[in-house]
């Protein structure tokens, strides 16, 4: 399985609670029809009060990257306050 981090950073509460929801009504229903969705999860890590970040978990790196470009054409269309995030991905080796 492979997995992919998208951070999104300096955003102000309401845009973060826009994501939050939007993310959850919108874009996971879309990401989970895509081939090989294993999971999609958003988080508010705790010591960083501007920051949101997903985690994207699918059968295979190409699954994965494919469904970056979803996410990105996604946010850009629907959060398009939210710059580019800095990504982190790779094979999960624990599970």
């Amino acid at each position: 399985m492979y997995a992919l981090i998208r951070q999104y950073t300096g955003l102000d509460t309401d845009t973060q609670e826009t994501a939050a929801r939007k993310a959850n009504t919108e874009l996971r229903p879309i990401l989970a029809k895509s081939p090989g969705f294993v999971s999609y999860e958003l988080i508010k890590p705790e010591a960083q009060h501007d920051v949101v970040a997903s985690i994207s978990v699918f059968k295979t790196r190409v699954d994965a990257e494919a469904s970056n470009k979803v996410a990105e054409e996604w946010v850009r269309t629907n959060l398009p306050s939210m710059a580019k995030p800095s990504t982190v991905a790779g094979e999960l080796v624990a599970h």
